[in-house]
This record gives structure tokens, sequence and C-alpha cells, in this order.
């Protein structure tokens, strides 16, 4: 079980394992991670568009998805998620999550939660 969480950590920096958070966080909501901040809802997107706004996002913060967005996921973007992230991903006023932290909130606390579990099983 050790090395099941010693290798999700080492995934936790991937662009990859960054774009299914992402993904999950649009389809799911945020509820999921226990922010103080409130709640994002699940579904703001369709399952078809996640992906797409996922890779908008990584391109915010300087990261490249394998096969190129296209050029509607901006404009979702914009519109499903400028209002509370900001058109730059920042952020707005410091209340929404700035989605072009080298490390998203999400992923912090995920892997605070991957190395408690990696010291109580030594």
């Amino acid at each position: 079980e050790e090395s099941h969480f010693e290798e999700e950590l080492s995934r936790l920096k991937t662009t990859e394992y960054v774009k299914h958070y992402i993904i999950d966080v649009i389809n799911h909501g945020s509820d999921q991670l226990e922010f103080k901040s409130g709640e994002m809802e699940g579904a703001f997107a369709s399952n078809e568009d996640a992906p797409k706004i996922a890779c908008y996002v990584l391109e915010l913060s300087g990261k490249k998805c394998k096969s190129p967005y296209p050029n509607d996921a901006a404009m979702f973007y914009t519109s499903v998620c400028g209002g509370c992230h900001g058109d730059d991903g920042k952020g707005i006023g410091g209340t929404f999550p700035d989605l072009t932290k080298d490390k998203l909130l999400g992923i912090e606390k995920r892997e605070a939660y991957l190395k408690t579990m990696l010291k109580h099983n030594h």
C-alpha cells in the first residue's frame, strides 16, 4: 500500500495528474475537497467540455496538454469559469483559487494527506 502513496506523490506535479484533477473538480465540484472559502458545484460544463477547459487552464499556468485544446475552450473558460477565477485564471480579489499557481489547492491538500499516510505506515 505504501508504494501506492509514493507512486501518487511522484505523479502529483505531472501535467496529466493536474489535468485529471481539474476535470474531476469541473465534473464533481470542489465540496469533496472541503475548502474553507466555500464550494464550487460540479457540472458547470459538460463532460465533453471539461477536458478542453482543463487544457486551457493548464496553459494559463504555462503547462501544455498533449493534444491542443480547441478554440472554443477559451470561450468556455471565460463564460463558465472566468466570473470567479478571472479571465487570467488568477482568481478574483483573492477570494477564489488562483488556477495558475504552481500547485493547486486541492493538490496541496492531497500531497499533505499522502505524506501523512506515508509517515503513519513507517
